[in-house]
């Protein structure tokens, strides 16, 4: 994506997010939009082609959303714009101004093995404390870790694995 293309989602985003006055609303039409983006998935390679009419497209919106009729008009303008592709991208940042609204923090914790629910909740009540706000995690499993946790929050890892460690003594042992 380049820089125009990330200024527009956030522009969009940003206009999507200041029609909702209050957290539920924000909270609902964010939900709204990411139904939309899911249902429209199927058709996208329909909705890309330059050889069917945005007015066209547009009757496709309104026949896929029919119960998403606030989505299905934001779906619009992005189809006159000639911006439909960022759909997802700006999917993506209204839910980050949406967790940004309601002080949700989101992080990635990858571990060698599945965490259970005990570990989960206590990784992300430790990240909470560390980051002072709500931090809901994305729990993943990559068995190269050997063991320990990589941990993606606010742009910042935290690499607590077995790999990360061996990586870090053969760097230091190199010197």
């Amino acid at each position: 994506m380049n820089s125009s293309d990330r200024i527009a989602v956030q522009r969009y985003a940003s206009a999507y997010n200041a029609l909702s006055t209050t957290n539920e609303d924000a909270s609902r039409r964010a939900e709204s939009l990411r139904l939309a983006a899911q249902a429209l998935a199927g058709v996208q390679t329909y909705m890309s082609s330059p050889r069917i009419s945005t007015e066209e497209k547009k009757q496709t919106v309104k026949a896929a959303l029919a119960a998403l009729p606030e989505a299905a008009s934001f779906v619009e303008v992005l189809l006159d714009a000639k911006r439909y592709a960022l759909l997802d991208a700006v999917v993506r940042r209204v839910e980050e101004l949406l967790d940004e609204r309601l002080g949700i923090l989101r992080a990635e914790v990858v571990s060698a093995r599945t965490l259970n629910e005990t570990q989960q909740r206590q990784t992300e009540e430790a990240l909470s404390a560390r980051y002072g706000g709500e931090v809901k995690a994305i729990f993943k499993t990559n068995p190269a870790l050997l063991g320990g946790l990589q941990i993606w929050c606010r742009g910042e890892l935290i690499d607590g694995s077995l790999q990360g460690r061996l990586a870090k003594l053969q760097a230091e042992l190199a010197q």
